[in-house]
């Protein structure tokens, strides 16, 4: 994942500025789960009305590709943010649940 702006593809930029309104919440006072949630809540209502649009092409739906990039995504940013202990280190509950995703799909 690039972290300079010059290399930032349309997703990353629009990312960014998500997670930009995200700190900005948090740092109101918004509770930092509740503001994951409500961008998760985003993320799949955006991803549900692309594939609709999508569909209109003909193309099939299969939300398993995305469960599978979301979960792709959130591994990395776990891996990243050293969340459930150090970057690299033990799979904590929450990488667990993901690893379990990955492998019923």
């Amino acid at each position: 994942m690039p972290d300079q702006p010059e290399n930032d593809t349309l997703s990353i930029q629009i990312a960014n500025q998500f997670v930009n309104v995200a700190n900005a919440r948090t740092q109101d006072g918004a509770d930092v789960m509740e503001v994951a949630q409500g961008l998760r809540h985003a993320a799949a209502n955006f991803s549900a009305f692309a594939e609709s649009h999508r569909q209109g092409d003909g193309a099939e739906t299969d939300p398993a590709l995305i469960v599978e990039e979301f979960a792709r995504f959130l591994e990395y940013y776990i891996d990243r943010h050293g969340a459930g202990g150090k970057p690299g280190g033990p799979k904590g509950g929450l990488e667990q649940l993901i690893e379990q995703v990955k492998n019923e799909l």
